[in-house]
């Protein structure tokens, strides 16, 4: 951590992240999340600073789509997500299995339960 913030990379280093420490992190485990191995920390999008390209993801599996996940083109790990359509955008999720060691030490994960949630 550094200055009061925390850096994170995806597996290559294309993609580096620098975020506020996280209050809480969501492991979800709907569908797409088990998949995408992301644990969730929020933040309204202007604390979070993004470098490097990514592609981008919309589950087609829900009646409205609401979040474009980001991926790095060169390693596939996930970075983020935004949201899209009429989602509110008062909020992203960056994948917090990124940040560097120790960053999630003493952080609450909440286990969420959304696999039986009608999509």
């Amino acid at each position: 951590m550094t200055g009061g913030r925390i850096a994170g990379s995806c597996h290559c280093g294309a993609v580096t992240l620098d975020v506020p420490p996280a209050e809480y992190v969501n492991e979800c485990n709907c569908t797409l999340c088990v998949k995408l191995g992301g644990i969730w920390a929020y933040y309204p999008p202007d604390q979070v600073r993004i470098a490097g390209a990514t592609v981008g993801y919309v589950r087609r599996d829900t009646a409205t789509p609401a979040i474009l996940t980001h991926h790095c083109p060169v390693c596939g790990a996930t970075t983020h997500w935004q949201p899209i359509g009429d989602a509110p955008r008062d909020r992203m999720g960056v994948n917090a299995r990124l940040f560097e060691d120790g960053a999630l030490d003493g952080v609450e994960v909440r286990r969420i339960d959304l696999r039986h949630v009608p999509v």
